[in-house]
């Protein structure tokens, strides 16, 4: 084979290749964006009583999104006790509140965690738990309950290739809920578990029929100052 055919060939050869991977990356194209899946009512419309908790402070994060598409920060207190948790929602278009964990949070802020207390809390309406955790010192401990649910549109009419692409360029809107409590008496903890079951039934409102919950922590890197 002469050197002339050689080259031919490569080139043929190329070309082909060329053009099989403009074609893929068309098909894969043909998919679009992910759509963004809305919340089904705003989440300032979180019932501001729910059992025997009240909200005892409303701040401008109701009314106004501060990191998120939408963010609510509220302290619940329950009537009968002197126990006040914090509750912070965050709802993101494009899946951004996933970055917050508070593995990573406490941590930043010096709070060591006790691994003894962490514990999967099953919920009612979904597979995955929420998931519990406990930070602090002896005497100022305080329970930390993480989760969040993903809210993926619609199935479309993709191929799995595409829908894998998709997945992998998009992420789905989420909502990610962190529910503080103080734990300073030995029945704090069952009383935090009855209130994120009673915050998690409300949230459920508030959802499309897509959502999906969890509590998995996406890696987040964490960069230490100067």
């Amino acid at each position: 084979m002469g050197l002339t055919t050689r080259l031919l060939l490569m080139c043929m050869l190329l070309g082909t290749g060329w053009a099989g991977q403009r074609a893929l990356w068309r098909h894969l194209d043909a998919a679009g964006p992910m759509a963004v899946v809305r919340l089904t009512r705003p989440l300032a419309e979180l019932p501001v009583e729910l059992g025997g908790w009240r909200v005892t402070d409303r701040p401008l994060a109701d009314a106004k999104a501060l990191e998120g598409d939408e963010d609510l920060q509220r302290t619940y207190r329950h009537v009968g006790r002197r126990q006040a948790i914090q509750v912070g929602i965050v709802y993101s278009a494009a899946g951004l509140d996933r970055g917050h964990h508070p593995e990573v949070c406490m941590s930043v802020a010096g709070q060591p965690e006790d691994p003894s207390a962490r514990r999967p809390l099953p919920l009612p309406g979904y597979r995955a738990p929420v998931q519990q955790y406990r930070f602090g010192h002896p005497g100022t401990y305080q329970l930390v309950y993480y989760w969040y649910y993903t809210m993926p549109p619609p199935r479309q009419d993709l191929d799995p290739l595409q829908r894998t692409y998709q997945r992998l360029q998009h992420h789905p809107a989420s909502v990610t809920v962190q529910v503080f409590a103080p734990e300073l008496s030995a029945d704090d903890g069952d009383y935090a578990r009855q209130f994120v079951g009673l915050l998690d039934a409300a949230l459920q409102k508030h959802l499309p029929a897509t959502a999906e919950r969890g509590s998995r922590r996406v890696p987040v890197t964490v960069i230490a100052g100067p």
